[in-house]
C-alpha cells in the first residue's frame, strides 16, 4: 500500500475496518462459518492478510473454504484486488473467492462471473451497510476485543496473548484441517491454563474465556473439515481418522511413514541397531499412545456425522464475540460437549473453568456501566486478573 498522510489513513481504515464487519455478519447470518483478519505467514514473515476467511458446509461430502477482500474507499483498484484474490486462493487451495469493493463497473461485475468470482460492488455494499440487522449486533468487533487483549497483555508485560491468538487465526489461512486443529488444541490449552490461573470474573477470566471459545471454534470447524475425506466410512473407520488426525497432526500417514523410515535408519546403521530400533518404536508408540485422543475423536466422529460439529464451531465462535460473554454452563449443548472434550484433552478442569468467569458476571457489570463492553472496569481486580 503507498503512504498516506496519518488522518486520511486512520479514517479510511476505520471505513474499511466497520464494512469488514457488516461483510462478516452478512456471512454470519448466510450460515458460514468467518474469521476476520487472517494473517498469511511463512515461517516469521507475514505476507499478507485475508480480510474474510470462510468456511462452509452444505452437505455431508460438500465442504467449501472461501476467501473475501475488501476494499471500500475512493480508489479500491478492483481489478487489481481481483487479480490479487485469484491467485492468493491457487496458492493456499481454497475452493472459492470473492471481492466486495466500492467500485461500481459493471464489466468487471462480468469479469468477476467469467471468473467464478463473487462479486460485492458498491450498489451491495449500500444495501448491506443500511441494513439494520447486520449494522445493529450483539457482538463485538475484532477491534474491541483487541483492546480487551492489549490490556490483558500490557498488564504482564508481554504479548503473548496477542502472539497465540494470531497464530491460531493464521492457521485457517494455509494449513485447515490436521495441523490447524492442533494449533486451535494448542491455544486452547494455553488460553484455558490462564483463565483457571486468573481471579475469578477478573478481566483476565473474561478474556481468556473468550479466547479459549475461539480456539475450540477454529479446532471443531477443522476437525469437521479433516473428518470430511471419511465421511461415508464405517463409524471405526472415521473414529481412527480423527484419532491419527489429533495425534499426529497435519499428515497421519505420512508421519507414520517417516517414523518407520527413522527406525529403519538406526537398524541398518547404528551399533546394535535391531535392539535400539525396538527401544525407539516401542518409546515413540508409548508416547503417541499417551496422547487422550480417543475421547475428543469420538465426540468429534459423532458430532460430524452430521453437522453438529460444524454447528457447534459457529456457536463457539459467536460466543467467543458476544457482548456478554457466556459462562461454560450457558453454552448451546453441543458447543459445551465440544468444549468439555477439548478441556479433557488439554487436561484442564472443567469445574474450576466454568466457575473462572459465569455470564450473571457479565450481565452485572453491563448493567452497572454505562460505557461499552470494552470499558467495564466493574470486572477488574487489583491483581489485573493474576492470582496471587
Amino acid at each position: 500500500m503507498s503512504a498516506k498522510p496519518a488522518s486520511s489513513s486512520k479514517k479510511t481504515g476505520k471505513k474499511g475496518f466497520e464494512t469488514e464487519e457488516i461483510v462478516r455478519s452478512y456471512f454470519l447470518g448466510a450460515g458460514f462459518f468467518v474469521v476476520r483478519g487472517v494473517k498469511l505467514r511463512h515461517g516469521d514473515d507475514e505476507l499478507t492478510d485475508i480480510d474474510l476467511w470462510l468456511y462452509e458446509r452444505s452437505a455431508t461430502l460438500a465442504r467449501r473454504r472461501i476467501i473475501i477482500d475488501i476494499k471500500d474507499n475512493a480508489q479500491p483498484k478492483a481489478a487489481e484486488r481481483l487479480f490479487f484474490v485469484k491467485g492468493l486462493a491457487e496458492l493456499i487451495q481454497v475452493e472459492a473467492t470473492g471481492i466486495a469493493t466500492s467500485d461500481t463497473r459493471r464489466s468487471l461485475r462480468e469479469l468477476a462471473r467469467k471468473h467464478n468470482v463473487l462479486w460485492i460492488d458498491n450498489a451491495d455494499l449500500q444495501r448491506l451497510k443500511s441494513s439494520q440487522r447486520l449494522t445493529v449486533s450483539e457482538r463485538m468487533t475484532d477491534e474491541d476485543l483487541n483492546v480487551l487483549i492489549s490490556k490483558v497483555d500490557n498488564s504482564r508485560i508481554s504479548k503473548n496473548v496477542r502472539d497465540v491468538f494470531a497464530a491460531v487465526k493464521s492457521a485457517v489461512a494455509d494449513r485447515f484441517g490436521p495441523s490447524c486443529a492442533n494449533t486451535a488444541l494448542d491455544g486452547a490449552q494455553y488460553f484455558s491454563r490462564k483463565c483457571v490461573e486468573s481471579y475469578p470474573s477478573s478481566l483476565a477470566a473474561q478474556v481468556f474465556t473468550r479466547l479459549t471459545y475461539f480456539c475450540c471454534a477454529i479446532a471443531a470447524a477443522a476437525l469437521d473439515f479433516a473428518s470430511g475425506e471419511s465421511a461415508l466410512r464405517p463409524h471405526q473407520e472415521r473414529l481412527k481418522n480423527l484419532t491419527d488426525v489429533i495425534r499426529f497432526g497435519e499428515d497421519p500417514k505420512g508421519t507414520a511413514e517417516k517414523l518407520k523410515w527413522a527406525e529403519a535408519a538406526v537398524r541398518d546403521f547404528a551399533p546394535n541397531g535391531m535392539a535400539l530400533a525396538e527401544v525407539i518404536r516401542n518409546r515413540l508408540n508409548d508416547a503417541l499412545r499417551s496422547v487422550p485422543a480417543e475421547n475428543l475423536a469420538e465426540i468429534s466422529a459423532k458430532m460430524a456425522n452430521s453437522d453438529r460439529l460444524f454447528n457447534a464451531a459457529r456457536d463457539l465462535e459467536q460466543a467467543a464475540f458476544a457482548m456478554k460473554c457466556p459462562g461454560f454452563d450457558d453454552l448451546t449443548v453441543d458447543a459445551k460437549s465440544f468444549v468439555g472434550a477439548v478441556l479433557d484433552f488439554v487436561s484442564t478442569d472443567r469445574m474450576v473453568f466454568a466457575k473462572s468467569w459465569t455470564s450473571a458476571v457479565m450481565a452485572t457489570a453491563l448493567d452497572n456501566s454505562s460505557s461499552s463492553a470494552v470499558e467495564i472496569k466493574a470486572i477488574e481486580d487489583v491483581n489485573d486478573g493474576k492470582l496471587l
